[in-house]
């Protein structure tokens, strides 16, 4: 499928979300409620959780809910770099290394990338920290880097299918213990973060949507991802973190489970109260009065214990903390790694302190610190070697020290070998029925909507097209199990 074909407005993506994150008390099958909204606009990369064009490197006990793909090696050696699973673990999905999957899904994000660096934006925060505001649905737009410090708030104002485009013309950065929390019924598989060279999140950072970074993704000792680190070109490095896409597998998939349906209910309700607490502040997508900031850290306050992720009641979160599920435990509507997850450390709602990351279930401080997050100098393409020494668009951080790549298009690193974008060539892209070969554009053997899968590992279309596995469970060899 070619770029113009998958070009979408704003209007168009969010008529798409009334499929995709269905919250009605009878949802449409579970092939259907995985989603119009991201099928179309991730394609097969809707699927994996951390994807990465050259390296996947983790330190600690990671949990990855979904799949892991890594696209090709480096410099190509032998052998694709995945390193630190274990300790790290995925659940709920399977590992690609450099195969017809992993391509294609590489090439899907590539289009998912282009799609969302086009639209219209709604209104342009060039040189504004993100911290404190509360947004309502729309397309926002840095022409160069972006910063979270603090707290921001995404207000769906009750509409399920509101969906949140941020384009950054280079990085994204949060600090330490920052927060995205997406209130007033909105789903956490309608935000969406396309970055235009590398996304760092600080220490404790509980983030939220999918994160498509044209060169490399940084997730510092104890962040959590509910959405998803796709890195183009480049590595997506973690420490004792929890990605997941859980949250929008459960919310379009609650699918008769009536605990699921409830847990649904019981947030959005929450949400709503939220709303109304905060006054009118939706007419321009942003208000930053004293007024409305006050109100926004009242919320932050009331959805820290879960991090933002559902606004259920104390006693139905509690509750719903015991139950367990494929791969953790029920904190509200969310399976959470309560070994983990900073926001339900060792329990549901036991959340970390600002210099603290979860692991083993128990809150322990951090170390090294840059501007208040824990940071890895050695690979980190924003602190390289040094707090604040940030690599240039077609470098990478490798031993604490930035390096040029060896083949560079559009500024960023690719391997024409493999890259289905830059097949042969620099912007020679391979339809989303093919996968880039030796540099040629070969045909999938397997196709599901016309993308590329397997039908032996991929959880959403398991043994055949479109069937789909519970949230937290895996497909190994056609069939959805639970590990």
């Amino acid at each position: 499928m070619n770029t113009a074909k998958r070009t979408l407005t704003l209007a168009a993506l969010t008529a798409l979300a009334a499929g995709a994150c269905s919250t009605t008390s009878h949802p449409p099958p579970a092939a259907e409620t995985k989603g119009a909204l991201e099928q179309t606009v991730l394609g097969t990369g809707q699927s994996f959780a951390v994807l990465a064009g050259e390296t996947v490197t983790n330190t600690g006990p990671t949990t990855v809910y979904g799949n892991l793909g890594i696209v090709r090696q480096i410099g190509g050696g032998e052998g694709l770099v995945l390193t630190g699973f274990p300790p790290g673990i995925v659940a709920g999905g399977s590992v690609y290394a450099g195969d017809p999957v992993a391509l294609q899904a590489q090439s899907d994000i590539t289009t998912a990338y282009t799609t969302l660096a086009g639209e219209a934006p709604t209104m342009d925060l060039t040189g504004q920290d993100l911290g404190g505001m509360r947004l309502t649905a729309g397309v926002y737009h840095f022409s160069s880097s972006a910063q979270l410090t603090g707290a921001l708030t995404l207000d769906a104002q009750g509409n399920p299918d509101a969906v949140f485009v941020f384009q950054m013309g280079s990085t994204l950065t949060t600090a330490s213990n920052s927060s995205v929390l997406v209130v007033n019924s909105g789903q956490d598989c309608n935000v969406f973060w396309q970055v235009g060279s590398s996304a760092t999140l600080g220490t404790t950072t509980a983030f939220k949507g999918s994160v498509i970074a044209l060169t490399s993704i940084t997730l510092n000792t104890g962040a959590t991802v509910s959405g998803r680190a796709l890195a183009r070109n480049g590595a997506v490095t973690m420490d004792t973190n929890d990605v997941s896409i859980l949250n929008c597998a459960s919310a379009a998939g609650a699918g008769g489970e009536a605990g699921a349906e409830a847990g649904v209910d019981s947030s959005q309700g929450a949400d709503t109260g939220s709303g109304s607490s905060s006054g009118g502040s939706s007419e321009a997508g942003l208000d930053s009065t004293a007024a409305d900031s006050s109100g926004g850290e009242a919320g932050v306050d009331a959805g820290a214990a879960d991090a933002g992720a559902a606004d259920t009641g104390a006693a139905d979160t509690g509750e719903a903390g015991q139950i367990l599920c494929c791969g953790g435990a029920l904190c509200g509507t969310s399976c959470s790694n309560l070994s983990g997850d900073v926001a339900n450390c060792g329990s549901c709602g036991n959340a970390c302190a600002p210099d603290q990351f979860c692991a083993g279930g128990a809150c322990l401080p951090c170390s090294p610190v840059c501007g208040g997050a824990c940071v890895d100098l050695t690979a980190d393409d924003a602190n390289c070697g040094s707090c604040g020494h940030a690599c240039l668009a077609g470098e990478a951080c490798t031993s604490g020290a930035c390096a040029p790549c060896a083949t560079v298009c559009g500024g960023a690193c690719v391997d024409l070998g493999s890259d289905p974008a830059n097949c042969g060539s620099c912007g020679q892209a391979c339809p989303a029925s093919a996968v880039c070969t030796s540099g040629a554009c070969v045909t999938c053997p397997m196709l599901c909507g016309g993308a590329c899968v397997d039908l032996g590992g991929d959880p959403f279309n398991c043994g055949s097209c479109g069937t789909s596995c519970a949230p937290g469970e895996s497909c190994k060899s056609g069939s959805c199990v639970c590990q």
